[in-house]
């Protein structure tokens, strides 16, 4: 019986009236307009934080939930395979556009499927450059 009253009396009884029917610091401060222009935006991404930290975590339990049901091998595959084109916008760009055109040409794809536009609006040596690269792939067989 004496527990009881010590943990009545100590324990979540105090603690309850110590921390919500305390009146020591009641009319010491008071929210004013700046107080609220200031946490209103922090609430408001706060929520939006929280919000795509649920949502991660649902896309973790659907990934685990539906992992067993997953396909590795497609449906079926392409009696003959689609025509390719590849487009590779370019502006000032003289030093990438060499590695760019050859790293295009080394796609695992049939040369005579595959089409390759550089397209080149640049106002430096790029345009010089790209042409040497696009008529040294071209002599390869490259469209």
């Amino acid at each position: 019986m004496s527990a009881f009253v010590w943990i009545a009396n100590r324990g979540l009884g105090q603690y309850i009236r110590s921390h919500f029917f305390d009146n020591t610091f009641r009319g010491l401060y008071h929210p004013n307009t700046f107080d609220m222009l200031l946490l209103t935006p922090y609430f408001i991404v706060l929520v939006l934080l929280a919000s795509y930290g649920v949502h991660r975590y649902v896309l973790v339990y659907l990934y685990y939930r539906n992992r067993k049901r997953r396909v590795i091998e497609p449906e079926q595959r392409f009696a003959e395979l689609p025509r390719l084109t590849v487009q590779l916008p370019i502006f000032n760009e003289q030093f990438v556009v060499d590695r760019l055109v050859e790293c295009v040409c080394r796609l695992q794809y049939p040369r005579e499927k595959l089409d390759i536009q550089v397209l080149d609006d640049s106002t430096d040596e790029t345009v010089e450059v790209a042409s040497a690269a696009v008529e040294r792939y071209q002599s390869l067989g490259f469209d």
